[in-house]
């Protein structure tokens, strides 16, 4: 963890370590400590795990060049690796906005506290900080509720196939234990794999640079709610009666900014809105039900949100909302959620043809799964949402309040 680094007082001082509720400030505090002890060389205590992990993770996209990004341009994976549609208060795991926070943070902490074998070189100290994003984001976890981000040797070799894992990481926090126990019988010989969570082939090629052998069952398209309220923003009323002048014009403008940004409270609040700031779309197009909750929330009046929130206050277990408001609006919700997806399909590269002969490497043939994969999802939403109609809207949002307090 780094804190047990050789600057980890100063990581602590500088937010990047012990910061709970901060796993962006975790996740690069660790980064930032795996550079400084793979500065000391053999003087680090962690020498010998450190001369143990891979010299270059080759296949993660961080690597690839612009030329061979192209193809996924537009695409959830490049998106998130720019931190576009960034959402205040979602977290995107990284590797996200490498570059910028380079100059922003790492550089200038490893300059100021002098940091002992630092390369004087500006290539030198880059590739050394891309080493060790690509290190964190492939071997590191996340541990206790305050997800503190940790390299665990020996456990950090284990892979990942989805629905073939056979084991669990158990953290405890008051024993500073950790324990990797079996959830099924293994047989002697057999591989231990891990989980590293219900991952499309885009996040784990985006975050570990590998894809499945196999058909993933998680794969799928995901959509931006950032991208959903600008949308939304264009459909609504003026919260104010609309008058002549440029003054009354950005008073409307700043009202209905307002109120979208209580409406994002409102639904954070309920857990309506994803971590990651994204909605996500099975291989078939089925989205999730909070993505059609979230638009029909983002499109209500102001008048009629401010009811709305005063129903679900006074709500008690389990409780289910009569969905009457839904049923006026269900077009607008599709029309919304369509344009979005139709926007973002449009934005999307061709496939590349399969020439006899011309063999791919990896990075192409990882780059033209995902780009498939997500092209065949977005076509199969904007399918659902032809097919359905305000009913199955109805019934998608129904299972959102659906819960127990």
């Amino acid at each position: 963890m780094p804190h047990t680094c050789s600057i980890g007082n100063n990581l602590e001082a500088a937010g990047l370590c012990n910061s709970p509720g901060a796993p962006d400030n975790e996740a690069l505090g660790l980064v930032v400590a795996v550079m400084a002890e793979k500065c000391l060389g053999m003087h680090s205590r962690w020498a010998d795990y450190l001369g143990f992990l891979p010299k270059i993770i080759s296949t993660l996209p961080i690597y690839w060049t612009s030329q061979e990004l192209q193809p996924l341009r537009h695409t959830a994976l490049v998106e998130k690796l720019a931190g576009k549609w960034e959402v205040l208060g979602c977290h995107i795991e990284a590797p996200t906005q490498v570059e910028e926070q380079y100059k922003t943070v790492v550089l200038p902490f490893m300059e100021h506290h002098h940091v002992a074998g630092f390369p004087s070189e500006a290539k030198a100290r880059y590739q050394l900080y891309l080493w060790a994003t690509a290190i964190v984001c492939s071997y590191s976890f996340s541990l206790g509720e305050d997800s503190f981000q940790a390299m665990v040797p020996v456990w950090d070799m284990l892979n990942h196939v989805t629905g073939k894992c056979n084991v669990r990481l158990h953290h405890s926090a008051k024993r500073r234990t950790l324990q990797m126990i079996a959830t099924r019988p293994i047989k002697l010989g057999q591989e231990i794999i891990n989980n590293y969570g219900p991952l499309s082939d885009s996040e784990l090629l985006r975050r570990f640079g590998f894809v499945e052998s196999e058909p993933n069952p998680n794969n799928g398209c995901e959509i931006p709610y950032a991208m959903l309220m600008a949308k939304c923003q264009e459909h609504l009323q003026p919260v104010q009666p609309q008058q002549s002048s440029s003054g009354a014009a950005q008073a409307n403008a700043n009202a209905n900014k307002d109120l979208t940004y209580r409406k994002t409270d409102f639904m954070r609040e309920h857990d309506l809105i994803p971590s990651s700031g994204w909605f996500t779309a099975d291989i078939l197009g089925q989205p999730q039900c909070e993505m059609i909750e979230v638009v029909r929330i983002l499109l209500l009046p102001e008048s009629e949100f401010e009811a709305f929130k005063k129903q679900v206050d006074r709500w008690r277990c389990p409780l289910t909302r009569p969905l009457t408001q839904l049923a006026s609006i269900s077009h607008q919700v599709s029309h919304v959620i369509h344009q979005v997806a139709s926007e973002r399909l449009a934005g999307l590269s061709e496939l590349s043809p399969v020439r006899d002969g011309v063999p791919q490497n990896f990075r192409q043939t990882a780059a033209q799964s995902v780009l498939k994969t997500e092209r065949h999802a977005l076509l199969g939403l904007l399918l659902w949402l032809d097919k359905h109609d305000s009913t199955s809207l109805i019934n998608c949002s129904k299972k959102v309040w659906v819960h127990i307090r």
